[in-house]
């Protein structure tokens, strides 16, 4: 029989907390985006359309460190209370990496670490 291994990503556009859960949650790292407001007031200087352009190759690199850590485990929760996660689905189901991974979304209000533990360790203990 297959071992599950099964971690969580609690995130938003700037960051992501990897959670992975065997018996209990653990907080296993942390990956936050190169974009941030300082990085935005630089790139403004340069002007609007390079901004957006830039925002987004900083934003497929955030997806990128994430998926790279997430490639190894066969069941994946993705939360958070903006729409980062939506995304990072969306490339998932076009990644054929993924295609024999579980892949859930839960929308959930901003929480903090220990709400994160939390929220992990009820959504996998049923499961």
């Amino acid at each position: 029989m297959k071992t599950t291994k099964r971690i969580a990503v609690y995130m938003d556009h700037f960051m992501a907390n990897l959670i992975e859960y065997n018996d209990t949650a653990k907080e296993v790292k942390t990956i936050k985006s190169d974009f941030n407001h300082f990085e935005k007031e630089k790139i403004l200087q340069k002007g609007e359309s390079h901004l957006h352009n830039k925002e987004q190759d900083m934003q497929n690199e955030f997806y990128k460190k994430i998926i790279d850590e997430i490639l190894k485990y066969n069941e994946v929760l993705l939360f958070g209370f903006t729409t980062a996660k939506t995304e990072l689905m969306n490339i998932l189901n076009d990644d054929n990496n993924f295609r024999s991974v579980k892949i859930t979304i839960k929308n959930t209000d901003e929480l903090t670490k220990n709400q994160q533990i939390s929220f992990v360790n009820e959504c996998f203990y049923i499961d």
